[in-house]
């Protein structure tokens, strides 16, 4: 990978400098430990460690000048001082790679729930379209040739700009990003334009880092900076948080709201719905289409407009975007039917806050005449007060399994006691502190007809405890205690049913 000196006087605006007139470099660190002599440090601020404070091991492990956003007049090497360190360096790990984001349609999408879903509908209709398209989500980036594991749902901003340039490389079009609030927050998209954006919806999760549900609009509606001049903005419009943040955007912003409300730019009508899927009707600018979509639920219909709203903006025709969404048989982990015979439907879903677990109860209500149960935890070392609110919204279900998550660092015990305390009742509700138990104990609950749903962990393949971590996935685990169901091994079948199924 081709990397280039570039200027600092030039490559960033309103600077200045101490000790120097320009800085003139090809390499750049954040990390004061992985510092190599002849290397620039960025003293990027965090919200634990801040990097002004480690200048000095910097420059004693070879650094020959620094970024910072104050000068430092403990230092004798020559410094460029920015408003903002984040943005900078940023700006710079492209900037030295020759800017390869700026050969790209860069799309992006942030919000609670959704951004997954959309992002792998919208990356379907480009390519139906002819589009050479690449990803960078949650469940894989790819560079429009080879896909690896995700690690962050937006890559750190040196890791972007790589896959920038992979992508320029392999001669991509279009780029689809899901970017996350954490992302938003550090600025580690600053220096990508944004050629069209969406905020799918504002409900809460990560409250631990962003502290109240302003602050994390705030960060959602960042979103809106990196966008070109007259470039639309998708808001979810059906949804109370991205109602709140349309007030804050300023009239000559372009926006387009989508949802099923009459008032909508773009809307959605559902047309009929099965355990199999269900057919829609998209009202687009550019004109109605039908579809039938393999994907469930209100939720899904909101996603696929979305992905058909932002297609639009980047000009696929219709008949290209209807083809684009019936190609999408499944989104990993996201309402994904597990079926092996079994005389009952079951879905895991990666729904973990409170208005993804609303979403799947609802979802799965409208898809029996029977009953709903749900198996589900909350991830450790995460936003603890949403924990009793997934109980609230766990209330509509007939049968609940309150099981562990991703404990990490804490006591699994714990974790489930905090939601359990959100319940009025516990008459329906069982807890298992072991997932595969708590698993099996919701497909013992399940008579034929009835909706299972495993929510929490989706796609994820590994369950984290602390430092360790363990193969599990729960599509896996469902699909063989579901066989040992279905061949009566499986311990406490119909017979020692739980109460709790009457």
């Amino acid at each position: 990978m081709e990397v280039r000196s570039i200027s600092l006087r030039k490559s960033l605006s309103a600077v200045s400098f101490v000790g120097t007139s320009d800085i003139v470099a090809s390499r750049f660190c954040c990390d004061s430990r992985r510092i190599q002599p002849g290397d620039v440090f960025v003293a990027l601020r965090g919200s634990r460690i801040d990097g002004h404070q480690h200048l000095e091991a910097a420059i004693a492990g070879g650094a020959i000048s620094v970024i910072v956003e104050r000068p430092a007049s403990r230092i004798d090497v020559p410094q460029c001082v920015v408003a903002n360190t984040r943005v900078a360096f940023a700006k710079i790990c492209l900037e030295r790679l020759g800017s390869p984001q700026r050969s790209i349609n860069v799309i992006g999408v942030t919000g609670t729930n959704g951004k997954t879903t959309t992002t792998w509908l919208l990356r379907s209709i480009l390519e139906t379209a002819g589009r050479t398209t690449g990803l960078l989500g949650t469940l894989e980036y790819f560079d429009g040739r080879t896909a690896k594991s995700a690690s962050l749902t937006t890559p750190d901003s040196e890791q972007l700009a790589q896959y920038m340039a992979q992508m320029a490389r392999n001669r991509v079009t279009d780029c689809v990003m899901e970017i996350s609030s954490h992302a938003l927050h550090q600025q580690r998209c600053a220096g990508i334009t944004l050629n069209a954006a969406a905020i799918t919806n504002i409900t809460q999760d990560h409250f631990d880092y962003h502290g109240d549900a302003e602050r994390y609009r705030a960060a959602k509606l960042r979103i809106a900076s990196l966008l070109a001049s007259d470039r639309p903005i998708l808001l979810g419009i059906d949804d109370a948080g991205c109602q709140a943040i349309c007030k804050k955007l300023t009239a000559d912003r372009n926006v387009l709201t989508f949802g099923f409300s009459a008032d909508a730019s773009v809307r959605v009508e559902s047309l009929s719905c099965s355990q199999t899927g269900q057919t829609l009707r998209l009202l687009l600018h550019s004109g109605s289409i039908e579809i039938r979509t393999a994907l469930v639920g209100r939720h899904n219909a909101l996603n696929i407009l979305a992905a058909a709203a932002l297609a639009e903006q980047s000009g696929i025709a219709v008949n290209e975007i209807r083809d684009g969404l019936e190609q999408v048989l499944q989104v990993p982990g996201r309402m994904e039917r597990i079926d092996v015979g079994q005389p009952f439907a079951v879905f895991v879903d990666y729904a973990h806050t409170p208005d993804g677990i609303a979403q799947c109860v609802a979802t799965a209500r409208t898809l029996t005449s029977g009953r709903v149960v749900l198996a589900f935890g909350a991830g450790g070392d995460r936003d603890r007060r949403k924990r009793p609110l997934m109980a609230l919204a766990a209330k509509d279900a007939d049968a609940v399994v309150v099981t562990s998550d991703n404990p990490r660092s804490e006591v699994p015990d714990q974790i489930i006691g905090d939601i359990v305390g959100g319940f009025d009742s516990l008459d329906r509700v069982l807890t298992c502190v072991d997932r595969q138990q708590g698993i099996r104990e919701a497909l013992r609950l399940a008579q034929p007809g009835d909706v299972v749903i495993i929510a929490g962990r989706g796609h994820e393949t590994n369950q984290e405890f602390g430092d360790r971590k363990i193969c599990f996935d729960d599509r896996r685990v469902t699909r063989r205690l579901l066989l040992e169901l279905l061949t009566g091994s499986l311990p406490g079948s119909a017979s020692q049913r739980s109460a709790i199924s009457a």
